[in-house]
């Protein structure tokens, strides 16, 4: 028996000395200007809200050498706010304002995934990954100085993703990284919780990612 257990010992640490560790990481933003337009300086006929985001999500995993796949885990976060400029309607000969309204949310999550290489270049490789996310966000809203705590949301998310992506190798430690999420697959079911504990459910499919995404960038580091 501790023969056997002694083999079993070697089997697993040669498997793990063998495998290609790595640590990743990427960076994503977008931003979309906002405007204004008003008939007369006291009325506005229409407006469109600055939105602006960010997300941030390390990675760690490895590679089996001399096979296409591998597995890891991430670790997000992300931040999108939405801000109105302030309006002015006219009402019964008098002008009302009403404050600019700015909604913001941050967003943690944790996903393993299965990372699969199916073809290889000289410097190039294409892969897909099948992620398996889970996502806590918390939304709030000002209504000009006010912190509103009507309009809160706790949202609860998981899902399932295939998102392809390529690796351009820069030298034998250090890949540069993308995802194609254009071409991405996505599943997720959320439950939202809003003021006095009101509960909604949601199911979405989706092809493509958000197009508001402006820049994406991400590296893979090789032990």
């Amino acid at each position: 028996m501790k023969k056997l257990l002694l083999v079993f010992a070697l089997v697993v640490m040669a498997s793990i000395a063998n495998a290609q560790l790595f640590v990743a990481g990427s960076l994503g933003a977008y931003y979309s200007d906002g405007n204004t337009s008003y008939k007369s300086p006291f009325h506005t006929t229409e407006y469109n809200p600055v939105e602006s985001g960010f997300a941030v999500t390390p990675a760690v995993g490895y590679m089996i050498p001399g096979k296409s796949y591998g597995i890891g885990l991430s670790l997000g976060y992300a931040y999108t706010s939405v801000k109105d400029n302030d309006s002015y309607i006219p009402e019964n000969g008098d002008v009302i304002v009403y404050p600019y309204e700015k909604t913001y949310s941050n967003t943690y999550d944790i996903s393993p995934f299965f990372r699969y290489a199916y073809a290889k270049f000289e410097k190039i490789t294409l892969y897909v990954d099948a992620k398996l996310p889970i996502c806590i966000s918390n939304e709030r809203t000002k209504i000009g100085d006010e912190i509103r705590p009507e309009y809160d949301a706790n949202t609860l998310a998981i899902g399932f993703r295939l998102v392809p992506g390529l690796t351009y190798k820069f030298n034998n430690h250090i890949l540069f990284t993308t995802e194609i999420g254009l071409l991405s697959i996505n599943y997720l079911h959320t439950k939202t919780t809003k003021f006095n504990d009101v509960v909604e459910r949601s199911n979405d499919f989706k092809l493509g990612a958000n197009t508001r995404t402006i820049a994406s960038f991400g590296f893979v580091y090789l032990f």
